[in-house]
C-alpha cells in the first residue's frame, strides 16, 4: 500500500495527515490493493471519510493523473491458470552510500523456481502459510542475493514484497484476528519482514571456527557469521595514546584476578571495558576457538561482562530488552498459541519451546536437558545452547564447551545465549533459525527498526500467519 499513498498524497496534497490515513484505511477496506485499483474508485465510494466535494477532486485528480501517464510501474496479475510472466520493477537510482534508498536496478521474481505447489496454491488463490511460505522466502532471497550481492536496502525489499504481493493479492492478505484484534492486511509488510530477516541471517558470509574434540590435531567446524550486521562497535579502532602493550597488560591482570578473586567488581568492569577492542580482535579471528577465548577472557563469559560486552557491541542492553517485552506480550502470545492447541507452560524458556513448535524447528539445538557428566557421549550442538538442569539452575555451552554453570535466571539464560550468538558471530542454526529471528525482531533489531512504529503484538501476528 505504499506506493497507492504516495500516488494518493500526489494527487491530493493538502490533506491533513489524519484525512490522509482515514482516506487510506477507507481505500484498504475497499480491498484497493495497487494503484490500478484506484481507477475503480467513486466518490460515493469514500463520501464516508472527505467532505463530498473533496472525493470528486480525488476521483477527478486521479484521473488526471493517468492521462499524464505518472503511475508508478504496475503489476499485471495472471488469471488463475496461466502461468505468470516474470514482472520487473525498476528501482530509481540514488548514490550507492545511501543504504536504505533504493538504488538503479532491474529484478525478476524466479516464479520459475518456486516449487509447483506453491505455485498452484497461487493460481487458486489459497493463502501461503508455512513450509511453503518459508521455502518461497529462501527461494526469493537467494535469488535476489545471487544477482545482488550487495546489502539491499529496505525500500528495496519493501517494492520487491509489494511487487509479489501485487501479484496474487489473495494469498499473501492477512484476515485472521489476532486474540481479541481482527486486522485485515494486504500482506506485503508480512512478506517485506520475512524478506528482510531471511536476508540479514545470510548476507553474513559464513567461515569456521576451529575446536578441540578429543586431541590436539583434531578439529570440528561450527557455523559462524563474522560479519559486522547489526553491530554498532563490531572492530573498533585502538584509538588516542594508548598503545596496544597496555591493553595487553590489563588484559594479563585481569586474567590473574580471575584466579585469586583479589579485584572488585567495579575494577574488572572498567578493565573489561578498556580492554573491549582487543576482545573484538580475538572474538573476530577466524582461527581462534572458543576455548582460547575463555583462557584468555574469563571474565567475559560471566554474566554482568557478557552483558556488557554485548551492549557496547549492539549499542543497547539485549537482557533488559528482552526481559521487558516477554513480560508484556507473554500473554498475547500465548493465547495465540493455546488458539492452536499448543499449549505453553509459564517463564521465557517455555514460551520460545512453544514458538519453536509453531514453527515446526527443533527447540534441542538451543535448550538442552541432558547432563554432560552422566553420559559422555552426549553431542551437544556446536551453536550456543542453554543446558536446563532445573527450574532456577542453567549452563551454557558454546561450541561444545561449557563456559558459565551457575545462572540461576531463566530470562538471564535467554538473554546470554541469544547474546553470544552476536558476541561470538555465531549463525543461526537452520533447525531454529525461524525461532531466533522471531525474537531477533524484538531483541537486537527493535531499537535500530523502531521507526517503522510497527507493534510487536501485530508483528507476532504476522509471523504466526505466514
Amino acid at each position: 500500500m505504499e506506493l497507492v499513498k504516495n500516488y494518493v498524497k500526489k494527487a491530493m496534497p493538502s490533506l491533513s495527515s489524519d484525512q490522509m490515513d482515514t482516506l487510506m484505511a477507507k481505500l484498504e477496506e475497499l480491498g484497493v490493493l495497487s494503484v490500478d485499483d484506484l481507477s475503480l474508485v467513486d466518490p460515493e465510494d469514500i463520501k464516508d471519510t472527505l467532505p463530498f466535494i473533496q472525493c470528486k477532486r480525488f476521483v477527478r485528480a486521479v484521473k488526471a493523473l493517468e492521462a499524464d501517464s505518472q503511475t508508478p510501474p504496475q503489476f499485471t496479475r495472471p488469471g488463475p491458470s496461466s502461468t505468470p510472466e516474470p514482472q520487473r520493477f525498476q528501482l530509481p537510482s540514488t548514490p550507492p552510500e545511501t543504504a536504505d534508498s533504493p538504488s538503479q536496478d532491474t529484478y525478476s521474481v524466479p516464479w520459475h523456481k518456486f516449487p509447483s505447489k506453491v505455485m498452484d496454491e497461487l493460481r487458486e488463490k489459497k493463502y501461503i502459510m508455512g513450509k511453503d511460505r518459508r521455502e518461497m522466502v529462501r527461494i526469493v532471497a537467494e535469488d535476489y542475493l545471487h544477482k545482488h550481492p550487495g546489502r539491499p536496502g529496505r525500500q528495496k525489499l519493501r517494492e520487491l514484497a509489494s511487487m509479489i504481493v501485487g501479484q496474487y493479492p489473495a494469498s499473501f492478505k492477512l484476515t485472521e484476528p489476532f486474540g481479541n484484534k481482527p486486522f485485515a492486511k494486504d500482506g506485503s509488510e508480512t512478506l517485506f519482514r520475512q524478506l528482510e530477516h531471511r536476508i540479514e541471517n545470510m548476507k553474513r558470509p559464513q567461515s569456521s571456527l576451529k575446536r578441540q574434540a578429543g586431541g590436539e590435531n583434531s578439529t570440528k567446524k561450527r557455523p559462524r557469521n563474522s560479519d559486522l550486521y547489526g553491530c554498532v562497535a563490531w572492530d573498533p579502532i585502538i584509538e588516542g595514546a594508548v598503545c596496544r602493550e597496555d591493553l595487553l597488560s590489563k588484559r594479563d591482570e585481569l586474567k590473574r584476578a580471575f584466579q585469586t578473586q583479589d579485584l572488585q567488581e567495579s575494577s574488572v568492569r572498567k578493565l573489561m571495558t578498556e580492554t573491549y577492542p582487543i576482545q573484538r580482535e580475538i572474538l573476530n579471528d577466524d582461527d581462534t576457538t572458543i576455548a582460547v577465548v575463555k583462557d584468555e577472557w574469563p571474565f567475559l563469559f560471566e554474566v554482568p561482562h557478557l552483558f556488557d560486552h554485548a551492549s557496547k557491541l549492539l549499542g543497547f542492553s539485549v537482557q533488559n530488552k528482552l526481559a521487558q517485552e516477554l513480560s508484556k506480550k507473554e500473554k498475547g502470545i500465548n493465547d495465540f498459541l493455546d488458539s492452536k492447541g499448543m499449549k505453553t507452560g509459564e517463564g521465557p524458556i517455555q514460551l520460545i519451546c512453544g514458538i519453536s513448535k509453531y514453527f515446526k524447528e527443533d527447540s534441542y539445538k538451543l535448550f538442552h536437558k541432558k547432563e554432560i557428566s552422566a553420559d559422555p557421549e552426549v553431542e551437544l550442538p556446536v551453536t550456543p545452547c542453554i543446558l536446563i538442569r532445573g527450574d532456577q539452575q542453567f549452563k551454557i555451552a558454546v561450541d561444545g564447551l561449557l563456559v558459565n554453570d551457575h545462572i540461576t535466571s531463566p530470562i538471564v539464560a535467554l538473554s546470554y545465549v541469544f547474546s553470544m550468538f552476536y558476541v561470538c558471530n555465531v549463525q543461526y542454526p537452520p533447525e531454529m533459525a525461524f525461532t531466533l529471528e522471531f525474537m531477533q525482531s524484538e531483541a537486537p533489531r527493535q531499537r535500530r527498526r523502531g521507526r517503522n512504529g510497527t507493534s510487536f503484538l501485530h508483528r507476532c501476528a504476522s509471523w504466526f500467519l505466514s
